[in-house]
């Protein structure tokens, strides 16, 4: 089993992969002309956002205090 700092530093992990991917979505839909694809793309960067409130509430449950 693994200990909470484990676990801890595992989403830190995810969670900077995550916002990493939050700023290569909006990157690319502001690198796109065509509106569809740029739609798209604004729907990938929000599931990305919403990928990053997910392990930030895992964080929080793991460790409260931070």
């Amino acid at each position: 089993m693994f200990s909470k700092e484990a676990y801890k530093q595992y989403f830190l992990q995810i969670l900077e992969l995550e916002e990493q991917m939050v700023r290569e979505a909006e990157e690319l839909a502001g690198l796109v002309d065509d509106p569809e694809i740029r739609q798209v793309m604004q729907r990938v960067m929000m599931d990305e956002q919403r990928h990053v409130r997910y392990v930030q509430e895992l964080l929080e449950l793991i460790d409260p205090e931070d």
